[in-house]
């Protein structure tokens, strides 16, 4: 079931270190990072599908950093194309940098999708997909990463929101610091956040930010 938090709704919140301990549970109980990326992505894509199909939008681009959020997205953008999406992924630092495992193998599954962008200058030479976008997906970071965001990040988010595109954030806008809710200079002003798991305590009362927040269960009890 798909959880809309509203002013009014009683939000579990976590830290992204109660959120690590939880993934390593259920990593105990035979539910790893694969399965988890594998939830999240097919969720997030549940979610965009379910809000954004009404309106008759077809084009979505995922903007994917290196780390698990960009795998999240990864498979997101699998599954969008399943449902008829024409997908687009933009990959921040190229492939050659993708950090986990099960990152690299949901790339290589949408690699055909997939243009990788080493540093700015060569991310706004695609400056029109931002512009021609109807929806924009942010996985860029995720729950451990914080502080100022380094190029090529920064000035992906800035094309992010200087876009017309409808704006959706996978766990947490990129920028905010998921704890406390503090905000970098540049960061993500999403439409709409899919909260994994749980909400982030980084995301009470930040709704300029994160825009509505739906909590989407990836399997974790």
């Amino acid at each position: 079931m798909i959880n809309i938090v509203s002013p009014h709704t009683f939000v579990d919140y976590v830290t992204p270190e109660e959120m690590r301990r939880a993934e390593e549970e259920a990593a105990s109980r035979g539910l790893g990072v694969e399965a988890l990326m594998e939830n999240a992505g097919r969720a997030v894509a549940s979610v965009v599908d379910e809000r954004y199909r009404p309106e008759g939008v077809r084009r979505v681009m995922v903007v994917c950093g290196t780390g698990n959020n960009g795998g999240d997205g990864f498979v997101a953008a699998r599954y969008l194309k399943k449902k008829g999406w024409n997908v687009l992924v933009i990959l921040l630092g190229g492939p050659f940098a993708i950090k986990t495992e099960e990152a690299r193998k949901n790339w290589e599954r949408v690699e055909p999708m997939v243009v990788s962008v080493g540093d700015e200058e060569s991310l706004k030479k695609h400056r029109k997909y931002f512009e021609r976008s109807d929806v924009i997906i942010d996985a860029i970071l995720g729950t451990g990463v914080h502080g100022e965001l380094r190029e090529p990040a920064a000035t992906a988010v800035r094309m992010i929101n200087d876009s017309g595109a409808a704006k959706v954030a996978v766990d947490v806008p990129s920028g905010l610091d998921p704890l406390t809710g503090d905000a970098s200079g540049t960061t993500v002003r999403a439409d709409l956040t899919v909260a994994l798991h749980r909400a982030k305590t980084g995301l009470r009362g930040k709704d300029e930010y994160t825009g509505d927040v739906v909590v989407a269960p990836i399997g974790i009890d």
